[in-house]
């Protein structure tokens, strides 16, 4: 600490009283070194103020903690309009306005949809993790694949130079990254079972379906290791050194043995019409045990190479899951009353549901995500598990899982390491 000397006001009065000397005397002496003391002393100062002043060497602790979240839609919240599913009319009778209204927060809440989803990247209101964090962001885009961290994508700036300039401006702890399932199009295959089931067809044995998925999941390890390389580069320097946590994909379809109907009514209309599950139950065994475990398994490798914390979200929806046998939907009681199941037995994904036109834009890109349910099971895991990496030896790695009449709050959180 620079310690400046004190005012000599005795010879700083008497040099500015009275009539010039023609020589100067010991005050006004003792005035011009102190004069000269000062200005020194005043340059040292602000030279240490300057010096310890930059952003590149601000203690990380004098800024605000703060936890990042990014990648796709399966973190930016996409699905969260919609608390459970409604249940449609049999024989192709189309989906109740009141029973649509009765699950749409829209109608529900009264929130305007703008405000429920950003625009273009569809960050939901109800995305939200890390409770008791000071500062949380979501930088999350819906259709991201590990290309697009590092590039403008739907008008806005990349999220890489996103999180950079978070990361400097914050003590960013944590960074949970979800990212891959774009890159082996993981929706867009279980929609084209959804019409392979439509046109009688198995996806599950079409290998101009199977072989193209299982090439894409064979690269997809190292793009991912390669997005969390990225994502520890961009806050390199930055004052921040966050864990980055990777996150696998919880599976909103129930798999083959756990299916809403038995294999004779496999072929029924009302399995898609009724309840929103256009699927055959092996198609449903593949797309669970195969296509969406193997993607899972890829992006453990990936984080365990790079190491970094892991969690596996592969049963987070387990017993809330479209298609299951134990989760319900909103629908007419035998007096006509809306009856909707509360979360501990509702769906927690957006199902398909059947309707008498095509789907809007905003609504077809949330098929087969979380809904507001699953967003609640997300953030309750995804806070359990911040919390934990605190204390956590780097390369933790957790398990989410959800379980049939347990509402989101109760999600299980165990850790293998």
């Amino acid at each position: 600490m620079t310690t400046c000397p004190a005012p000599d006001t005795t010879g700083s009065a008497r040099a500015t009283t009275g009539p010039a000397p023609a020589t100067a005397g010991a005050g006004t002496v003792r005035a011009r070194r102190y004069r000269a003391a000062a200005t020194l002393c005043a340059l040292a100062v602000l030279s240490a103020t300057v010096t310890f002043g930059t952003p590149a060497a601000v203690a990380a602790e004098a800024k605000p903690d703060a936890l990042v979240t990014m990648g796709d839609s399966f973190i930016s919240g996409e699905g969260a309009r919609w608390q459970g599913n409604a249940e449609g009319l049999k024989n192709f009778g189309g989906i109740p306005q009141a029973l649509r209204d009765a699950t749409d927060r829209v109608k529900t809440a009264g929130i305007g949809l703008e405000k429920i989803y950003s625009p273009g990247c569809h960050r939901a209101d109800a995305a939200v993790i890390g409770a008791g964090t000071p500062k949380r962001f979501n930088i999350a885009c819906s259709g991201a694949a590990t290309q697009h961290l590092s590039r403008n994508f739907r008008t806005e700036e990349s999220q890489l130079a996103r999180l950079r300039t978070l990361a400097t401006e914050n003590n960013v702890t944590v960074v949970v990254v979800s990212v891959g399932g774009n890159d082996v199009h993981l929706t867009d295959t279980m929609k084209v079972c959804a019409n392979a089931w439509k046109n009688n067809r198995y996806c599950s044995t079409d290998t101009a379906v199977t072989g193209p998925a299982a090439e894409r999941v064979r690269t997809v390890g190292a793009k991912v290791a390669e997005a969390v390389e990225a994502v520890r580069a961009a806050v390199k320097d930055t004052g921040s050194s966050p864990r980055i946590l990777v996150q696998s994909y919880p599976m909103p379809l129930a798999s083959g043995k756990a299916a809403t109907t038995a294999a004779h009514d496999e072929n029924g209309w009302d399995r898609w019409s009724a309840y929103g599950c256009p699927f055959y139950n092996r198609d449903l065994r593949w797309i669970a045990t195969g296509l969406g475990a193997a993607l899972n398994r890829e992006i453990k490798k990936a984080a365990v190479r790079t190491g970094a914390d892991h969690v596996d979200l592969g049963r987070l929806l387990e017993g809330h899951q479209v298609c299951g046998k134990q989760s319900l939907q909103t629908a007419f009681a035998a007096d006509g009353a809306v009856v909707s199941p509360p979360a501990t037995t509702a769906e927690w994904a957006r199902y398909v549901p059947r309707t008498k036109t095509e789907l809007p834009v905003d609504e077809a890109q949330e098929l087969l995500h979380p809904n507001y349910y699953g967003q609640q099971a997300l953030g309750r895991c995804l806070t359990l598990v911040v919390a934990r990496l605190a204390t956590a030896e780097p390369g933790a790695d957790a398990q989410c899982r959800g379980a049939a009449g347990k509402a989101p709050e109760q999600v299980g959180v165990t850790f293998t390491r």
